[in-house]
C-alpha cells in the first residue's frame, strides 16, 4: 500500500501562512501614516517554508507516519485473508450445488451466511480504516497547531512582515535560498519533540 498518509499536511496552514502577519495590533495601523514615508523606503523582510521538507525532517512525524503505515499494511492483508477465505467457500459451496449435494433449502441457508459473513468482513475493513484516518486527523492537527506556534515565535523573533510556503499549490513558484527559514523551523520542531520525550521520561522516574 503507498503512503496514504502523503497529505497530512494541513490545509489550515495555508491561510495561516497568508495571515499571520496581519494579526499585528491595530495600534500600528493607527501610527503608519506617521511612518509611510520611512517605511517606503525599506524592504519588506519576506521569507518562505517548505512544507514538504518539514514534514519529511520531523522525525516525531515520521515515526506517527510509519505506524500508521504499518497498521494499514496489517489491516489490508487480514481483511485480504478473509475475502480469499469467503471466496474459497464459495467456490466449494458451487461446486457441491452443482453436484447435487444440496438441498435448495441448504442453498438458501448459505446464501445467507455468505452474505452476512461478507458484510461482516466489510464492516471490520471500516472500523479497522476509520480508526487510522481518526489518527491521521489527530496527527494533521497537531502537526498545524506546532507549526503555527513556531512561525508566530519566529515572526516576533526576527520581525518577518511575512512567511510564506514554497509548493504544495502555493502562489509562491520558488524563493532565494537565503529566504528559506525550513531548516530553522524544523530544528525547533525536533527540539520541541526532545523536551516533551524528556519530560515524560522524568515523570516516569
Amino acid at each position: 500500500m503507498t503512503r496514504f498518509v502523503s497529505t497530512l499536511l494541513p490545509a489550515v496552514l495555508f491561510v495561516t501562512l497568508a495571515t499571520l502577519t496581519s494579526c499585528q495590533p491595530q495600534e500600528n495601523a493607527a501610527s503608519a501614516s506617521t511612518t509611510t514615508d520611512a517605511a517606503s523606503h525599506q524592504g519588506l523582510n519576506l521569507v518562505f517554508i517548505r512544507l514538504d521538507s518539514l514534514q519529511n525532517g520531523y522525525t516525531a512525524l515520521a515515526t506517527e507516519l510509519d505506524r500508521l503505515e504499518t497498521n494499514a499494511n496489517a489491516a489490508q492483508e487480514n481483511i485480504q485473508k478473509e475475502v480469499v477465505a469467503l471466496e474459497n467457500e464459495v467456490r466449494k459451496l458451487q461446486n457441491q450445488a452443482q453436484q447435487g449435494l444440496l438441498t435448495p433449502n441448504k442453498i438458501k441457508s448459505e446464501q445467507q451466511r455468505i452474505a452476512q459473513k461478507e458484510q461482516q468482513i466489510m464492516q471490520q475493513r471500516d472500523i479497522a480504516l476509520g480508526s487510522i484516518q481518526e489518527d491521521q486527523m489527530r496527527l494533521q492537527t497537531e502537526f498545524g497547531i506546532k507549526v503555527k506556534d513556531i512561525l508566530r515565535e519566529l515572526r516576533d523573533e526576527k520581525g518577518y512582515d511575512m512567511i510564506f510556503n514554497e509548493g504544495g499549490g502555493s502562489g509562491l513558484l520558488m524563493g532565494a535560498d537565503a529566504m528559506d527559514i525550513t531548516p530553522l523551523v524544523l530544528e525547533r520542531l525536533n527540539a520541541m519533540e526532545d523536551t516533551t520525550e524528556a519530560d515524560a521520561e522524568a515523570t516516569e522516574e
